[in-house]
């Protein structure tokens, strides 16, 4: 790819493209719960972490937040220095997993940068993100497919449309939205599934396949 050789920014989506929500989370917050002899039901209750814990995450602001949001969700009622136990152990691990190919994606010699519709601090402590910028909605200012957010990201990394890639797995969030503003679409579709994506579209089934 000719063009490969212009670009001096990658703009990754999170959620579906380099990784997403782990689903082992649910079990780790019901063991933590468990240490803290409350009577919760194992059926019960972690079936519930399973359905609240993405949305819990998703409106919260901090770990303390989300913390909160998890104890009201599930109706429990802990002592303060309890919700800050959870909250620094929610910190520790992350409810997030990157996928297997997103290691390439680190290797690459561009300029990286993430914009998601997370919340910053649930990807931050990701080790091996460490060197991308990270762009939620309240850093950006505008949340996808609004093209305001990419404005955002190209403003703050001082790069211009025509030198920065957009890779990602929505068409509306994230490919439609780079198109307008003359960044180049990639759009990642893993299971082969979306046939609406035409040139000047590219299409790639791996993340493995920026390299080529």
């Amino acid at each position: 790819m000719v063009w490969w050789k212009m670009i001096r920014l990658v703009i990754f989506d999170f959620s579906g493209t380099l990784g997403d929500y782990d689903p082992a989370g649910p079990r780790r917050v019901f063991e933590k719960l468990k240490e803290f002899n409350l009577p919760v039901n194992e059926e019960k209750t972690a079936g519930r972490l399973a359905e609240v814990l993405p949305d819990c995450l998703l409106l919260a602001r901090n770990w303390q937040e989300f913390a909160d949001r998890i104890i009201q969700k599930l109706g429990i009622v802990l002592e303060n220095d309890r919700r800050e136990a959870l909250a620094a152990f929610l910190g520790k691990r992350p409810v997030h997993k990157l996928f297997g190919d997103a290691g390439e994606a680190t290797k690459l010699p561009q300029g990286k940068a993430i914009l998601t519709l997370s919340p910053k601090f649930a990807i931050t402590n990701i080790s091996e993100l460490r060197h991308f910028e990270i762009f939620s909605p309240d850093v950006a200012g505008a949340a996808k497919p609004d093209p305001a957010a990419l404005l955002a990201v190209l403003e703050k990394l001082k790069a211009d449309p025509e030198e920065t890639a957009m890779v990602g797995d929505s068409l509306e969030n994230d490919i439609l939205p780079a198109q307008t503003l003359g960044i180049k679409p990639i759009l990642l579709d893993r299971g082969g599934k979306i046939k609406n994506a035409a040139p000047p579209i590219i299409k790639i089934k791996s993340l493995k396949e920026l390299k080529k």
